[in-house]
């Protein structure tokens, strides 16, 4: 082997690319055809057998013919090289030339460690380290060389999450999930073919690229995809359904990463409105995610700019009829059009941005509080209510307390509402949050009471001050026994555990009637007012009771 030779293999990182250069040196010397590289798992890794990677070195690779010689090498990472040498004719070295030769392979082989290392690092930068599955950068990847070859529009975009793989998870505890999501990934692997992708994003969110005329079958594969779980050495088959957003990939596409937020708007629009196993994008979900971006983008302005007015909806006594509370509500006067909480709180909710409105109503409330008091108008107690994704924020009781105070508001001027809460997460930081507001004093209530699947543990385990029915034990055209056998029961168990009890949704007499004879007095309905602005409730505040 000649000094040329050995400096270029020494100094060079030996990759496919520069390999034949470097070897085209010595190819007459020792009768070179061909050297092929064949990297495989180790028979001791945990994936030996496993499909190899054939890398031609120098010159073609044969087809179905035996090497003259073989050499193995070992790699870091459980990996092993086979270098595959085929030379002209029957040409057989001596001994003199097999040594020099191992000598080229022991270079080759430290270079293609290098270069097989550098291949490890970049895949795993674009690897899901869980599932082996793309991530989002590698799905990207994959996506951008399809739209500059100008294929993408072969394809459809698939973005979908799994079916209540929470409580899979708490069946089978998270180790265990981790490897159900690993049984599950690898039959998407093996149902996509060898020019579709599907990635996984983490958690339960995956994504593929899916050619258009299999669209039909991988979505009926994602209907029931089958895995299975094991626990106290007991394995139980069971099927996976995927909630799915689906973008048919078109001409309107600018930028590759779009096959992603698009199919993802599906996916959300699947899940949260159309309650649907799968949905394609269309024009109505443009306009209406163009909308929630529109209030996304506004609302920060939007609350320095005072554009939101908060309303006041009376508590009643229907035994005196006098006011003895309020309820305050959000309306967004945006560009002359007033907004409803139900069109932007949910909104808010999902990008969480709503604790920023909720301590804005609370500090407008107490702005009313203190106004009454100034003018010694005899104020009764108002609710705000706070959202369940308020809970991750982790000081909001100490932000409440500190608020009400600056403003000089006794605390038993504010009741703070909260919605019921199925998750147990949820519920640890509802019971924490609720403990530090009775600590200060402040009342609490549960809002829509009835309407989670817990509402009785609700009773229970919460440590609240008032629970609000919700309108749907009420609102029966025609209200009967049952009606009167379930208000009756949850009245009596909340007054037993020292919990008040107040109806919302009042709108006709015979509810009230209802009410007032299973001993629920306290109400908050259209029957006696809607929500109004403060100085029409000044003046309502001012007479005090209804007749």
């Amino acid at each position: 082997m000649n000094d040329e030779m050995k400096e270029c293999l020494l100094k060079e990182d030996i990759t496919p690319e520069i390999s034949p250069g470097a070897l085209s040196d010595v190819a007459k010397e020792f009768s070179l055809r061909s050297i092929v590289a064949i990297v495989s798992d180790s028979k001791d890794s945990e994936r030996a057998g496993e499909p190899d990677t054939v890398i031609s070195l120098f010159g073609p690779v044969p087809e179905k013919e035996a090497p003259a010689y073989l050499f193995k090498h070992k790699m870091a990472g459980k990996k092993e090289v086979t270098y595959n040498v085929y030379v002209y004719g029957d040409k057989m070295w001596a001994e003199e030339e097999y040594k020099a030769f191992s000598v080229i392979i022991d270079i080759l082989s430290f270079h293609m460690e290098r270069f097989l290392l550098s291949k490890v690092v970049e895949k795993s930068a674009l690897t899901q380290y869980l599932t082996g599955l793309p991530n989002s950068g590698g799905f990207v990847q994959h996506a951008s060389k399809l739209y500059e070859s100008g294929t993408i529009y072969e394809y459809d975009s698939f973005y979908f999450n799994l079916k209540s793989f929470g409580l899979i998870s708490r069946k089978y505890g998270l180790q265990e999930g981790d490897e159900i999501i690993k049984r599950y990934a690898k039959k998407l692997r093996e149902f996509c073919a060898r020019d579709e992708i599907v990635a996984h994003f983490g958690g339960d969110n995956f994504t593929a690229l899916i050619k258009k005329e299999h669209t039909k079958a991988f979505l009926k594969f994602l209907s029931a995809v089958p895995v299975y779980g094991e626990k106290n050495g007991k394995r139980d088959e069971f099927t996976i359904a995927a909630v799915i957003g689906v973008y048919a990939v078109d001409e309107s596409l600018k930028d590759p990463g779009q096959i992603i937020s698009r199919a993802l708007m599906a996916c959300n629009y699947a899940k949260n409105v159309a309650n649907k196993p799968y949905v394609f994008v269309n024009k109505a979900m443009s306009t209406r995610i163009y909308r929630q971006k529109q209030i996304e983008d506004r609302f920060e302005e939007a609350l320095e700019s005072d554009e939101f007015r908060i309303y006041l909806q009376p508590k009643v006594d229907t035994v005196t009829g006098e006011i003895i509370g309020a309820e305050s509500l959000s309306r967004w006067f945006c560009n002359g059009v007033v907004l409803y909480p139900t069109e932007f709180v949910p909104i808010l909710e999902q990008e969480g941005m709503v604790a920023s409105l909720d301590l804005y109503v609370l500090k407008k409330t107490c702005e009313f509080i203190k106004d009454w008091k100034d003018r010694e108008l005899n104020p009764v107690p108002v609710s705000v209510n706070f959202s369940r994704k308020d809970l991750s924020y982790k000081h909001l009781a100490k932000e409440i307390v500190k608020i009400i105070d600056e403003h000089e508001v006794a605390h038993d001027m504010i009741q703070i509402e909260v919605t019921e809460t199925a998750s147990e997460d949820e519920r640890v930081l509802m019971t924490s949050f609720l403990s530090r507001l009775k600590e200060n004093g402040i009342a609490t209530s549960i809002d829509d009471f009835g309407t989670g699947f817990s509402s009785l543990s609700t009773l229970r385990d919460f440590p609240v001050t008032e629970i609000k029915i919700d309108r749907s034990f009420i609102n029966n055209d025609n209200l009967n026994k049952n009606d009167e056998i379930v208000l009756r029961n949850i009245i009596a168990m909340a007054k037993e555990l020292g919990v008040s009890v107040i109806a919302e949704g009042v709108e006709r007499e015979d509810q009230v009637d209802l009410l007032k004879h299973v001993g629920c007095h306290v109400v908050q309905g259209f029957l006696y007012d809607n929500p109004m602005p403060k100085a029409d409730f000044d003046k309502r505040l001012e007479k005090r009771f209804y007749s």
